[in-house]
């Protein structure tokens, strides 16, 4: 709204300039009232014009990433709370409260009229109403109302040459001229060149009204002195015309001139090249893509209709359907029409009838999923005979397609937000307070989450740094009933920032609980470890201490911490069998490594894919070797090369039932006191402030002592007391 606004009063102020240099010298009044009046229109219309510039279309093959998370659509008002900013508030009252003034002094003035025709005696005369008025010096003119001094008009003092200079003003309409000026003033006060439109406009109806009377056949100079008999200074009447001293020497000039027909034409040409600047400079353009739609492409006659493969085609163009693709946010269009995933194929059916046919992709050179491919490939299956990107290249069930950096080769994929392993564009998920509490904030491209903040109704925004929630975001959802609404925001890496997440609090067995991905034995999984164990709780039993050190034991041999963050510990490769005949290891063929087993002095070799190959590195077999028949008296599945799986092998065994790991171990009480001084905490004792080391004493000789520990926005503090600790949004109450 505001480049609009300034668009158009540097296009009024151009009009304006040119006005004043090259037409009001010249006699061509009746031109020069359009000409201010259209200015008016021109300079608000030019900034509303747009071009339409069609281009040629990007043809492309890249593809995209799509979210195919269950969302559960919320109805919710749910937004994050962030300060109001007053400036706009402040403004469009300014604004308001001027609209408000001058429409009000518009009425006045307009009232003050009325009653003085109202009032005061009315003489008609012809088509005109004389208004005889005692206290009136100038006569002026409101439309066909003539104002006048009664005592000069009853006495026949007030020459003819005047009467006629009002009766213009009326016969010609200059009153409507100045209303739509003072219209546009109440509603566009702020801006002065419409004041000065005003004036010169108003200078015009002078040079229209002067012109005329000559025209009459009057002289000149005996008018010239009439009107300086009859001008004044006083101020000029709003909406009214009248003869003004200010204006005279202007006026006078004008009289005594005359232009010539081509003095006319040039000037009046002159505007042609400044309103094609003005176009030019102050209107826009909009590139369109021409309408194209890809020719057909038929598979081969043995291909099957859910196999897929990958040719080169020429890019042709007929009649295919083109399936549009947007990301961010993401939408679907076909042919140019919005669709969804749940009425694509009916609107498909629409285009085609019963013609089974190809559909282009246009992803508009974003990344894609295979994911996508394969729900699309689903849904459309029965009416679509192969998916083809916007270049002519097939993509299958079986093969991924990425669209991948020409000169390295690598992956451009977008990273997408995972939540306990769903992929989350800024989607909405139904799970449990415990769930919850307990989420995982993870990234397609494996980049760690550096910090994010989550908004209970009724509480202060919590700031979490890493990829879970604290200690006391963790309270605070455990608190939460089911039914309310848990916000994450701000969700940032060090390059990237996510969309705003929504949770709804749930039972664990609701039907619309979002579960986690499944991930089959043997599979690695994307979900990160689950965070540290909290530490022992001092107030516990001899055995649940025990049992949780255990726990604590077995969580920090399972898993790593590395700059706060949580990594699982690899399997460890296979064992060395005891028998010292067999022997493993790594060889390279060829440049490549391949993986050996020798036993009694009779040496396997097998590649990447557990296929087993000769000493060449020739395939013997075509499929992978059966995991137990690599290394006597073992199973295997994976080998293992510098921390990453090197070879997979064939899996035809039944794994033993085994159970569930039991929870991650808690931390030592001394062990907290420790970690948290070298977070610079604050440490008390009984509401007393004391150092590190006392704190770590007084923990060493007493394990009763209660603990009560908080951070926010960085800064820690460790609450330590003999009694009970009731702490109210992470600050101790009861010290």
């Amino acid at each position: 709204m505001e480049l609009l606004l300034l668009k158009s009063s540097v296009c009024l102020l151009a009009l304006l300039l040119f006005y004043k240099i090259a037409l009001e010298p010249l006699s061509i009044h009746k031109f020069k009232r359009v000409y201010l009046l259209v200015a008016v229109e021109i300079a608000a219309i030019i900034p509303f014009i747009t071009f339409v510039k069609y281009i040629e279309p990007s043809v492309d093959a890249s593809t995209f990433i799509f979210d195919n998370s269950s969302t559960i659509p919320i109805d919710t008002n749910f937004k994050i709370v962030e300060d109001t900013n007053y400036l706009p508030i402040i403004l469009w009252s300014i604004y308001a409260l001027g609209v408000g003034l001058f429409f009000t002094r518009f009425c006045i003035n307009l009232f003050k009229i009325v009653s003085k025709i109202k009032k005061h005696t009315k003489v008609k005369s012809s088509h005109f109403v004389n208004v005889l008025m005692e206290q009136i010096e100038i006569p002026h003119t409101f439309f066909n109302f003539i104002f006048l001094n009664k005592t000069k008009f009853e006495n026949n003092q007030i020459p003819p040459e005047v009467l006629l200079h009002e009766q213009t003003h009326a016969k010609q309409k200059h009153s409507l001229d100045i209303i739509i000026i003072e219209l546009l003033q109440v509603v566009f006060w702020f801006n002065p060149l419409l004041y000065w439109l005003k004036k010169e406009v108003k200078l015009n109806h002078e040079f229209l009204a002067d012109q005329d009377v000559i025209n009459q056949g009057v002289d000149t100079k005996t008018y010239q002195t009439i009107l300086l008999q009859f001008s004044s200074n006083q101020q000029e009447l709003a909406l009214a015309n009248a003869i003004n001293y200010s204006s005279i020497k202007k006026r006078f000039t004008l009289m005594n001139t005359q232009t010539s027909t081509k003095t006319k034409w040039l000037r009046s040409v002159l505007l042609l090249p400044l309103l094609a600047l003005l176009l030019y400079s102050f209107s826009s353009t909009k590139e369109v893509e021409k309408e194209v739609i890809p020719k057909m492409v038929f598979p081969e006659k043995n291909q099957k209709n859910n196999s897929i493969k990958t040719d080169s085609l020429k890019a042709n163009y007929s009649t295919t359907p083109i399936l549009e693709i947007n990301q961010n946010p993401f939408e679907l269009k076909l042919n140019g029409k919005a669709t969804n995933f749940k009425d694509l194929k009916e609107d498909l059916e629409k285009i085609i009838g019963n013609n089974k046919t190809d559909l282009e992709i246009n992803s508009n050179g974003n990344a894609i999923d295979i994911e996508l491919i394969k729900n699309l490939s689903e849904v459309l299956k029965p009416i679509v005979k192969n998916i083809v990107l916007i270049d002519g290249i097939k993509i299958t069930d079986n093969q991924k397609f990425i669209k991948t950096d020409k000169n390295s080769g690598f992956i451009t994929q977008n990273p997408t937000l995972k939540i306990n392993g769903i992929a989350c564009d800024g989607c909405t998920l139904n799970l449990s307070k415990k769930g919850i509490a307990e989420l995982i904030l993870s990234t397609t491209n494996q980049e760690d989450i550096t910090n994010f903040k989550l908004k209970i109704p009724g509480i202060k925004t919590l700031f979490n740094e890493g990829n879970m929630p604290n200690n006391e975001t963790r309270q605070y959802v455990l608190k939460t009933k089911k039914g309310d609404i848990i916000q994450l925001f701000d969700i940032k890496t060090k390059s990237n920032k996510f969309k705003p997440v929504i949770i709804k609090v749930v039972d664990k067995n609701d039907e619309n609980y979002s579960e986690s991905p499944k991930v089959k034995k043997g599979d690695a999984s994307s979900i990160p470890p689950p965070p540290p164990p909290p530490p022992v709780n001092p107030n516990a039993t001899p055995e649940q201490k025990e049992k949780q050190e255990r726990v604590i034991k077995k969580y920090y041999k399972e898993n790593k911490i590395i700059k706060g963050k949580v990594y699982k510990n690899p399997p460890p490769p296979p064992p060395a069998p005891l028998d010292s005949d067999i022997k493993t290891g790594f060889i390279n063929i060829n440049d490549e490594a391949y993986f050996f087993v020798t036993t009694k002095n009779k040496t396997k070799y097998y590649n990447k894919s557990g296929i087993e190959v000769d000493k060449k590195g020739n395939k013997l077999s075509t499929i992978p070797t059966d995991g137990s028949k690599v290394i006597p008296g073992q199973k295997i599945t994976k080998v293992y090369k510098d921390g990453k799986v090197f070879i997979k092998f064939k899996k035809t065994w039944k794994d033993d039932d085994l159970t569930l790991p039991p929870p991650p171990p808690p931390m030592k009480t001394t062990d907290h006191i420790i970690s948290m001084a070298k977070k610079d905490a604050s440490f008390y004792y009984n509401g007393e402030a004391i150092t590190s080391d006392k704190a770590l004493d007084l923990v060493k000789n007493n394990s009763e002592l209660n603990i009560s520990s908080h951070t926010n926005n960085g800064v820690s503090t460790v609450h330590l007391s003999e009694k009970p600790i009731k702490t109210v949004n992470g600050k101790v109450v009861n010290e």
